[in-house]
C-alpha cells in the first residue's frame, strides 16, 4: 500500500468531525476520503454483479434483502460486463472485480475498496470476503434503520460520498462464546455470528465442553450427551455465596445443527474454532465415562457428576491409553464437522492433585522421564498436537500449555495477562492475545452496584479500547507471531441470550476496532462519537446492548477550605449531568452539575445520571454514599503499589466510599505484597479512632492479612504503634468484609500509618496453592 500523502492526511483530519456522524463506520477504516455528493437509493437503483458472479450474487441478495425488509425498496440484481475503471455507474450499486493495475494498490483477501458519489456505488475486493466487508461498511453508511427487521417509513436511503480503502491489522479477530456453563440454542449462536460479521470479525471460538456440560453430539459416545449434557442445578448468586437454584439445566447441539451453523458462518466469512477441553475441565466427560479418570470415583469418593459449581475441579482426565483413544475418537468426529485449520484443546486450569495421587501417573512419569506433573501435562498436550497435525489441523491451547514445555505446533491463547503470548512469540510460536484485564467480557463494565450479577472484575469500555495486542518487548520478527485479539465470553452468570448481548456489546465493538484498525488511527473520542450512531444500529437490530458508556463515575478530593468535593464525570462530553442529595432519583429538572464539583460536608448520598440535551436520561443512576471523616479526600503514600485493583481512582482508600463484598472495583488489591500506607493529615490532629476493612474471598484467592498494625507520628519518621492485630483466615468460601477499628484515645498526630502483612502463598488445601494471595483493603477512616 502506498503511504498516505501529507495533503490527504490533513484532508482526512479536516473531515474528522463530519466522519463522526456521516461516516460512523466501526471498525474505523484505514483510509476514508470524503467526496462531494450523496447517492440516493430508490426504486430506479440497480444492483449489478459480474456475469457468472455467483459469490457476488449472494452478497447482492444480502443487500437487496435489507433494503426490502427495512425500506420496502425492491431492487433488481442484474448480471453485466462490469467496467474495470471503478468509476460509479449512474443509479447503480456495482460489485466489481478488483484489478490491481487499475487502482494501483494490492489487495489481500480481506481488503476492499468502496467508492460512493452522487452517481452510484462501487464495491471491490480481490475476494468475495473483501467485498463482504465492503458491504458491511456500505450498510453502516446508510441510515441506521437499514438494520430494522420491520418496514420503516419516511426514511430517505442515502449514502454519503466517499472513497474507502481498507484492510485489517490482524489475521485473527475473534470472540469466544462459552455454551457449557449455560447452553444457548443454535438460533442464538447464528445471531452471535451475525453480530461478529457486522463488525468484520472473522473467528468464532465455540467453547463446547467443560465440567458443567458437554454440548456436542459424538456418535461413537452417546453418553456424552445422554449424561454429560445435563446437570441437576446451577449456582445461584456469586460462587462464594454457595447457593443453588435447584433447576436442572442442559442441552446440546446435534451434528446436523453443528453442520448448519458452520455453513451459516461460512456465508459470513467466519471460521469456527471448536474447543474440546483437556486434560482438565473434564467432569462432564468423566460423569459419562468414569473409566477415563484415574480413579473409579471422584477424589471426594462420590460418583463423578456433571457439576453445577463454577470454578476449577481436581477431577481430570487420566493420561491413559483408554483416555487417548477416547479423545482421538472425539476429535476425529469434531474434525469432520469443522473445516477450519484450528482445533482448541483447552489445556488450562488443570489441577495435578489426581495425578499426584495416581500410581499409574507416577509410573508413567518414570517411564517417560518426566520430572513433574507439569511435564506430564505437556506429554498429554504433545500427544494431541501430533495427532491433530497428522490430521492436517493445528492446535490452540490456553497459555498454561507453555508449562512443562510447549508443544511443537501449538498456538498460544494468552489469557492470564500478556506474558504467555509474549513468551510464545519469543519462542517463534503464534499467539492470540486475550488477557483478562482487557478482553474478558464477563467482567463488570460499570459500577457493580448498578449492574446485573457478574463474575467480578471491572472492565469498562475505555479500558477495553486502550488495549494494544502486540507487546512492545517483541522484535519485528517476533511480532509477526501475534495473530490477533479475541474477546472471551464466559457464561457462568449469563443465563439468557439477552444477558450475553448486554455483556458483549458495545465492548465487542472496541475489540473489533482493536483487531481491524491501524494502531495510529485509534482514538477513543472518535470511536465513541461513531459509537453513538452505532448504538442506533444495535437498537434496530434488537441487540440488548449496555448503555454503560453514559454512566456516571464519582471521585472525591479536598478543596482549599479542607472540604470534601465530589467530582462527577461522564465519558460523553455532550451529556448533561444532573444530581440530587436527598436520596431521590435525578430527573431532567434536577440540579445541573458544575465542573467545580459538589461539596459534601456530612455523611450522605449523591445520586447522578447523564441526560441528553432533550432531557432524556441516557444511562443508569449512580448513587454513592460518602462517609465524611478526617481522612476523606486526603492523599497518601504507598510503599507497594496495587496491581490491577486500584479502587477506580488515584486515592481510592480515602475517597469516602466503603468497599462492598460483592464489588471488587472499589477495593485496592495487592498481589503477594503488603499494605504499607501513610496518610498526612497536614497538621497534628486529635485522633479518636482509625477504621478500615479487608475483603475475604478465599475462592478468588483474596485472603485476610496475617496481621495488621496502626501507628501514628508527628514527624513522619518515628511512629508509635497504637495496636497490632493478629488476623485469622478460615476455610469459609463466602465473601465477607472484615471491619477493623483501632482506638486512638484522643492522641494527637499528623501522620497515620496502616500496615497489613499479606497472607503470602496460598495453602496446600487451596486450589491455587503456591500462588501469591491477594490482599484487598478499602476506606481508611479517621475520626
Amino acid at each position: 500500500m502506498k503511504k498516505i500523502s501529507g495533503y490527504l492526511w490533513l484532508l482526512m483530519l479536516s473531515f474528522s468531525a463530519i466522519a463522526q456522524n456521516k461516516y460512523a463506520i466501526i471498525p474505523k477504516p484505514l483510509e476514508l476520503t470524503p467526496v462531494n455528493g450523496t447517492f440516493v437509493i430508490d426504486a430506479q437503483t440497480r444492483i449489478i454483479i459480474p456475469k457468472g458472479g455467483s459469490e457476488q450474487r449472494l452478497l447482492a441478495e444480502m443487500l437487496a434483502e435489507r433494503l426490502t425488509e427495512a425500506g420496502g425498496v425492491n431492487l433488481k440484481i442484474e448480471e453485466a460486463d462490469v467496467p474495470d475503471n471503478l468509476i460509479p455507474t449512474h443509479k447503480a450499486i456495482v460489485f466489481a472485480p478488483f484489478k490491481e493495475q487499475v487502482y494501483n494498490k494490492m489487495l489481500g483477501n480481506e481488503d476492499y475498496i468502496l467508492k460512493t458519489d452522487a452517481k452510484g456505488i462501487i464495491l471491490a475486493g480481490a475476494s468475495s470476503q473483501g467485498e463482504f466487508y465492503a458491504l458491511q461498511s456500505l450498510l453502516q453508511l446508510l441510515p441506521p434503520q437499514i438494520f430494522s427487521s420491520t418496514l420503516t417509513k419516511d426514511v430517505k436511503w442515502t449514502v454519503p460520498g466517499c472513497t474507502v480503502f481498507d484492510r485489517p491489522r490482524y489475521k485473527h479477530r475473534g470472540s469466544m462464546l462459552d455454551v457449557s456453563r449455560h447452553f444457548f440454542p443454535a438460533s442464538f449462536v447464528k445471531r452471535y455470528i451475525d453480530l461478529l460479521a457486522l463488525h468484520k470479525m472473522n473467528r468464532f471460538h465455540w467453547h463446547l465442553t467443560d465440567d458443567q456440560g458437554w454440548r456436542i453430539e459424538i456418535k461413537k459416545y452417546p453418553k456424552l450427551t445422554e449424561i454429560g449434557s445435563k446437570r441437576k442445578e446451577s449456582m445461584k448468586g456469586h460462587y462464594t455465596d454457595g447457593k443453588f437454584d435447584g433447576t436442572p439445566h442442559g442441552g446440546f447441539y446435534t451434528q446436523e445443527e453443528i453442520k448448519d451453523v458452520v455453513a451459516y458462518a461460512k456465508k459470513k466469512f467466519i471460521t469456527i474454532i471448536p474447543e474440546i477441553e483437556m486434560p482438565g475441565h473434564a467432569l462432564a466427560a468423566l460423569a459419562s465415562y468414569p473409566e477415563l479418570g484415574c480413579t473409579a470415583k471422584s477424589l471426594k469418593g462420590t460418583p463423578y457428576e456433571v457439576t453445577g459449581i463454577w470454578g476449577v475441579h481436581d477431577d481430570v482426565f487420566c493420561p491413559s491409553e483408554k483416555t487417548f483413544s477416547f479423545l482421538e475418537d472425539v476429535l476425529t468426529e469434531v474434525i469432520a464437522l469443522f473445516p477450519g485449520e484450528y482445533v482448541h484443546i483447552g489445556g488450562d486450569e488443570c489441577p495435578k492433585t489426581a495425578w499426584k495421587q495416581s500410581q499409574f501417573c507416577q509410573d508413567l512419569m518414570k517411564k517417560e522421564g518426566l520430572k513433574d506433573e507439569h511435564e506430564l501435562q505437556s506429554y498429554f498436550i504433545k500427544h494431541f498436537d501430533k495427532f491433530l497435525t497428522a490430521k492436517g489441523k493445528k492446535i490452540i491451547g490456553w497459555d498454561e500449555i507453555l508449562e512443562g514445555g510447549i508443544s511443537p505446533n501449538a498456538t498460544i491463547m494468552s489469557w492470564r495477562g500478556v506474558e504467555g503470548g509474549t513468551a510464545a512469540a519469543q519462542q517463534n510460536h503464534d499467539a492470540i492475545m486475550t488477557p483478562t484485564g482487557f478482553c474478558y467480557l464477563d467482567y463488570y463494565q460499570s459500577d457493580p452496584t448498578t449492574e446485573p450479577l457478574a463474575i467480578g472484575g471491572y472492565l469498562p469500555l475505555d479500558k477495553v479500547y486502550s488495549y494494544e495486542p502486540t507487546p512492545k518487548s517483541l522484535t519485528p520478527e517476533q511480532a509477526k507471531h501475534i495473530l490477533g485479539v479475541q474477546a472471551n465470553v464466559w457464561t457462568e452468570y449469563m443465563q439468557t441470550p439477552e444477558y450475553v448481548e448486554y455483556m458483549v456489546y458495545p465492548r465487542a465493538c472496541a475489540i473489533a476496532e482493536i483487531g481491524w484498525t491501524s494502531a495510529r488511527l485509534k482514538d477513543y473520542e472518535d470511536f465513541t462519537a461513531r459509537l453513538k450512531t452505532h448504538f442506533e444500529r444495535l437498537k434496530y437490530l434488537g441487540v440488548n446492548y449496555a448503555r454503560s458508556y453514559y454512566d456516571i463515575s464519582a471521585s472525591s478530593a479536598m478543596n482549599e477550605k479542607k472540604q470534601v468535593v465530589v467530582k462527577l464525570k461522564s465519558a460523553d462530553k455532550e451529556a448533561i449531568i444532573r444530581y440530587t442529595l436527598d436520596n431521590s432519583e435525578p430527573t431532567a429538572q434536577s440540579l445541573q452539575y458544575q465542573p467545580s464539583g459538589v461539596v459534601i460536608t456530612q455523611d450522605g448520598s449523591i445520586s447522578a445520571a447523564a441526560f441528553s440535551q432533550k432531557g432524556e436520561r441516557l444511562g443508569k443512576v449512580l448513587t454513592k454514599y460518602f462517609y465524611i471523616n478526617k481522612a476523606t479526600g486526603r492523599k497518601y503514600t504507598l510503599v507497594n503499589q496495587p496491581k490491577n485493583y486500584t479502587g477506580g481512582e488515584t486515592y481510592g482508600l480515602t475517597n469516602g466510599v466503603k468497599g462492598e463484598a460483592a464489588n471488587s472495583a472499589t477495593w485496592i488489591g495487592f498481589e503477594g505484597k503488603d499494605l504499607d500506607l501513610t496518610i498526612d493529615l497536614g497538621q497534628p490532629t486529635t485522633l479518636n479512632k482509625i477504621s478500615f476493612a479487608f475483603l475475604r474471598a478465599s475462592a478468588s484467592w483474596i485472603m485476610l492479612p496475617k496481621e495488621a498494625e496502626v501507628s501514628v507520628s508527628n514527624d513522619g519518621k518515628t511512629f508509635t504503634s497504637l495496636q497490632k492485630i493478629t488476623m485469622g483466615n478460615t476455610d469459609e468460601q463466602s465473601r465477607a468484609v472484615q471491619q477493623i477499628g483501632v482506638a486512638a484515645n484522643g492522641k494527637k498526630a499528623r501522620y497515620v500509618r496502616v500496615f497489613a502483612r499479606n497472607y503470602g502463598k496460598l495453602p496446600e488445601n487451596h486450589p491455587g496453592h503456591g500462588n501469591p494471595a491477594w490482599l484487598f483493603v478499602d476506606e481508611i477512616a479517621i475520626e
